[in-house]
């Protein structure tokens, strides 16, 4: 009987034990399972952060993409303006030299005492004397 008394104590005891281990394995799997769904939030939080950027940076794209047309838009209009502007300088620096070449003419005209008349042929012009009797016979 003092045997099986032993073997009850010690059985007693063994099962003590086994469930403080148990409280002990049953608070780790509870502060494991709070752990747990701490981090399903994070990650969920985490997941919509990167949903959003991802979003952004659709969008930030499609506005680079749309600013880099606008710019090659206004690349070309700069080009094409330049070369009409080029254009109109060269015409323009074409007119200033032929009006250098009459002015010159018109010099060495004054200088050999040319007539009217013969300024208005080097001109290609009608003499004055025609204009003023087509204006005269307009008028009446």
């Amino acid at each position: 009987m003092a045997s099986n008394r032993k073997h009850l104590a010690e059985a007693w005891q063994q099962l003590h034990m086994q469930a403080q281990d148990m409280a002990a394995l049953q608070a780790e799997l509870a502060q494991a399972q709070q752990e747990q769904a701490k981090q399903q939030e994070k990650t969920a939080a985490y997941e919509e952060q990167r949903q959003q950027i991802y979003w952004e940076l659709r969008k930030l794209r499609g506005s680079q993409e749309q600013s880099e047309q606008r710019v090659q838009a206004l690349q070309d209009r700069l080009q094409e303006l330049s070369s009409r502007a080029q254009h109109w300088q060269q015409l323009q620096q074409d007119r200033e030299r032929a009006l250098a070449v009459r002015e010159e003419e018109l010099v060495g005209c004054k200088g050999n005492h040319l007539t009217v008349p013969a300024l208005h042929e080097s001109a290609r012009l009608p003499p004055p004397s025609t204009r003023l009797q087509d204006k005269q016979q307009r008028k009446t």
